[in-house]
């Protein structure tokens, strides 16, 4: 393994020397290397000074508009113990190096202090270090477009009809919310109105870029729960999610992203980093003297930072411990978290489409099942029928109707039986009486009918 500390030799201006006395100041004209290189916000001011549009280090064509402008304080730092492990000099297992900058007794050496317009570094931070889909990135591009770039939007009227302005107002611990003014400049907090900048914003909807087409339902309603979450004055959760930026952050992007996708394959490739520190300095961002530092700490928005042998800025509650939660995991940790949780959602999407498919097939072989259950019932009792049919010689509703008539025939028949059995009976008792010797002579008109019979039967 490489050696951290280079016993007794220079590199960079700054002696290796383990007795020598650090100057807490480093050589800004040598050459650094990149890994070596870390930064910090410090917070935000505002300045109606025209300070930064005077000439003296613009890195970016800037508006030149000096109208009390809001800008955000940053300072960069040089590790003067680098021994060359590049990323995993601080995110390695057992690395050796620390990333504690922030830190008033650390080791780490300041090479300057910057101011850079207030809107443009939260900008370039969103850029760059997360995912379309991160909870970070959400809120963040939430927030700047809540707060929009403009340093002071207004007047608004109240229901008292007070005049009112909003714009980004600085608050201790380098957070900031959206203050009420009194005044166009938004300068002068208004000490009337009750109102607040949600009452008056009109936001457009979710909008995360040209590339934010494709989510599923699921994703797109966290997405936009996250969104309108962070859309509120206080500025809450965009500023829990910029606050890891308060502690010692490597200037390397690891991994790197453009708009919330990789650059490359996974943004890793030595290729493929972005120097954050570079990206601030090329965009709109001054150099920020002592005095400036100094105005800047007396709003009261500047964490504690130490500039040479002085100090300015309010200590910020965790400022003497290791770093934010970037800096105790490591980026490569978080960028390995993040791909986890592709994989996890991955692998839940494919479960619930497999699922899916599964069910659908499942309902269809269940409904031609059933359908051929039905046809199966039917035909048999079809054959049924015809079986009986061939056996019983006809169909059953022929059979229905012999059996019918066949019982019909057989009452009628039972009824001339009975009838023919009375007639026997009468003619036989009739016969008996006859024979006995009782002879009746027949009626008249039955001797009468027998007569006329006759004489028709003579004349024929």
């Amino acid at each position: 393994p490489k050696r951290r500390h280079l016993w007794g030799s220079s590199w960079g201006g700054v002696s290796r020397d383990p007795y020598a006395v650090p100057t807490g100041k480093a050589d800004t004209s040598a050459d650094w290397e990149k890994w070596a290189q870390g930064y910090r916000h410090v917070g935000d001011f505002i300045d109606c000074s025209d300070m930064f549009y005077n000439g003296e280090g613009s890195h970016d064509d800037g508006d030149g508009d000096a109208n009390c402008e809001r800008w955000a304080a940053w300072c960069a730092y040089v590790d003067p113990y680098y021994a060359g492990g590049e990323y995993d000099e601080y995110f390695g297992d057992n690395a050796a190096g620390k990333l504690d900058c922030h830190k008033p007794d650390s080791d780490w050496l300041l090479l300057g202090c910057y101011a850079q317009e207030h809107y443009q570094w939260y900008e370039q931070i969103s850029k760059h270090l997360w995912a379309i889909d991160d909870y970070e990135y959400v809120v963040a591009l939430a927030g700047l477009a809540y707060m929009t770039d403009e340093n002071c939007q207004g007047p608004y009227y109240d229901s008292s009809n007070y005049e009112v302005y909003f714009g980004p107002m600085p608050v201790q611990g380098g957070m900031i919310m959206m203050g009420a003014y009194s005044d166009g400049a938004c300068i002068y907090p208004h000490e009337q109105t009750t109102s607040t900048y949600d009452d008056f914003y009109q936001g457009d909807g979710i909008d995360l870029g040209s590339k934010d087409e494709g989510q599923d339902d699921a994703t797109n309603e966290q997405l936009s729960e996250w969104w309108y979450a962070a859309q509120e004055y206080t500025m809450e959760l965009f500023n829990e999610v910029y606050s890891d930026y308060l502690y010692c952050t490597s200037c390397m992007d690891y991994p790197t992203y453009q708009d919330g996708y990789f650059i490359g394959d996974d943004g890793t490739d030595d290729d493929d980093l972005i120097n954050q520190c570079w990206k601030f300095y090329s965009h709109d961002s001054f150099n920020l003297p002592a005095d400036g530092l100094a105005q800047a700490a007396m709003q009261g928005g500047v964490t504690s930072v130490k500039y040479g042998s002085a100090s300015f800025g309010n200590t910020f509650e965790g400022q003497y411990s290791d770093g934010g939660s970037r800096q105790s995991s490591g980026s490569g940790a978080k960028a390995a978290s993040y791909q986890e949780q592709r994989v996890e959602r991955l692998k839940a999407n494919l479960y619930l489409t497999v699922a899916g498919i599964v069910f659908v097939a499942t309902f269809l072989a269940f409904a031609v099942a059933r359908g051929s259950s039905k046809k199966k019932k039917s035909s048999s009792r079809s054959r049924s029928r015809r079986l009986l049919d061939a056996d019983y010689g006809g169909s059953g509703s022929d059979r229905r109707r012999s059996s019918s008539r066949a019982k019909s025939s057989s009452g009628r028949s039972s009824r001339s039986a009975s009838k023919a059995r009375s007639s026997s009976g009468r003619s036989k008792s009739r016969s008996r009486k006859s024979e006995d010797g009782d002879y009746k002579a027949p009626s008249s008109d039955r001797a009468r009918s027998k007569s006329r019979s006759r004489k028709s039967s003579s004349r024929k």
